[in-house]
């Protein structure tokens, strides 16, 4: 992951886990320095044909956070909802309960974190599924091509473990 670090600067983007031999999440290594997940040419995922992705769109985390947010990507009929939460993705009371609607509408939640790096694991206390170590807007991306294929959660949930 190669983020732009600055609005600006010419030497915007860093690789804040490259580096590293990687981290330890859940008591498993996660190694960082190869390429261990699929993507470009041997990906699932074939848009070439497509004209237009599923609507998915991302609600930013925060204390005590507003639920219509949930309600208005319900109401507009997003197929996904990216919550960018702080720290590992936590999701604040009012967020869990929109998140929760969101749900029972059909809609597919991925919790990913704002902090720029590292992995948010998954944590049966917090709903949704975990975008592991992609930041909100990456996500997006992979939830959209994610619903072209399936709304199986545990199948996109495995898609954002393996690329």
């Amino acid at each position: 992951m190669s983020p732009k670090t600055n609005a600006t600067s010419l030497d915007t983007f860093r690789a804040p886990e490259e580096g590293y031999l990687g981290v330890v999440v859940g008591g498993k290594p996660q190694f960082e320095t190869r390429v261990d997940k699929i993507h470009t040419l041997r990906s699932v995922f074939d848009v070439r044909q497509l004209k237009v992705l599923p609507k998915v769109v991302i609600i930013y985390g925060y204390q005590d956070d507003p639920e219509y947010m949930y309600d208005a990507a319900i109401a507009h009929h997003a197929d996904g909802i990216i919550y960018a939460g702080t720290g590992a993705g936590l999701v604040s009371v009012r967020s869990a309960a929109g998140i929760k609607k969101a749900q029972q509408a059909g809609i597919v939640v991925v919790r990913a974190s704002r902090t720029g790096s590292g992995v948010v694991p998954p944590d049966d206390s917090q709903p949704g599924l975990v975008a592991d170590s992609l930041n909100p807007a990456k996500a997006r991306i992979l939830l959209m091509t994610a619903l072209t294929q399936t709304k199986d959660p545990q199948l996109i949930q495995q898609y954002f473990h393996t690329y």
